[in-house]
């Protein structure tokens, strides 16, 4: 019964040292590098043109209205937000990782954090910045930035090869494997692995690892209902999958609305 109880005890520790060192890959089995690299790069150009990434250098701020519903215990214990469903206001500099989140629904309605030059702060009654750090919104505003800008943030990848094709509901899809030095996992960078509509050269969807909260977890995110915001092309529907469950979706993002330009990038960068 003793030796029970430690075990029992030394259970969560001994999980915890598991995951920690496990680190997720998105390589598919028997995958070797390298497949096809100049194939790769031509389907990541392709991909940057059909959804014309060029019109994201013609703004200097832009504003979204998003809407995010986390499902579950783990979607419960996934996010900083006191309700499961909640509306946002994110406000951002093009191309950077500077910008705000407005709450725009439940108990924290009209909470303001935002981030500068990797550092996050609020905004009190009088809308002044106060400095306080914060990992949650250090990782979610600049996420949520990514993901929005992802068909072109995802250029800049350094290491790239091609995956082959198959079918995403019912369509034909062709995949790409993208990381930076290398497509093998590193315990800094993330891997990602974009799927192409082999027609329209929109993305279907996308895996990918998340390396600064658990180097164990991945996940995968749909692109559904484009629509065209004036030459920014973007996904209104968003549902997110982990590897931490076996069914159904973690998280479903929604993008309701695209504003380019709605403020300056100064009152972005409030800190200077």
């Amino acid at each position: 019964m003793q030796k029970l109880l430690r075990f029992l005890l030394c259970l969560p520790i001994i999980v915890g040292l598991f995951f920690s060192c496990k680190i997720t890959d998105l390589r598919p089995e028997g995958y070797e590098y390298a497949s096809d690299i100049e194939k790769a790069k031509q389907l990541l150009e392709e991909m940057g043109k059909a959804h014309q990434i060029e019109n994201w250098n013609n703004m200097e701020t832009y504003n979204v209205i998003f809407e995010g519903e986390f499902y579950g215990f783990l979607g419960k214990r996934s996010h900083p937000f006191k309700e499961q469903k909640i509306e946002l206001s994110l406000t951002f500099i093009s191309k950077t990782n500077d910008g705000q989140l407005k709450i725009l629904s439940g108990k924290e309605k009209n909470e303001t954090w935002g981030i500068q030059s990797g550092q996050t702060y609020y905004l009190d009654k009088k809308g002044e910045p106060i400095v306080k750090e914060d990992k949650d919104m250090k990782f979610y505003i600049p996420t949520y930035q990514y993901f929005i800008e992802f068909p072109s943030r995802i250029q800049e990848a350094t290491s790239i090869d091609y995956l082959g094709t198959k079918m995403i509901d019912g369509v034909k899809a062709e995949g790409i494997i993208a990381s930076w030095n290398t497509v093998a996992p590193q315990k800094d960078l993330d891997q990602y692995i974009i799927w192409i509509d082999a027609e329209s050269k929109r993305i279907i969807k996308i895996g990918y690892t998340v390396r600064d909260v658990f180097r164990f977890v991945s996940g995968e995110a749909y692109f559904q209902d484009y629509k065209d915001y004036g030459g920014i092309i973007l996904p209104s529907t968003m549902p997110v999958k982990s590897n931490l469950l076996k069914k159904g979706y973690l998280y479903k993002m929604r993008i309701k609305n695209f504003t380019p330009n709605k403020v300056s990038s100064s009152s972005l960068t409030p800190l200077n």
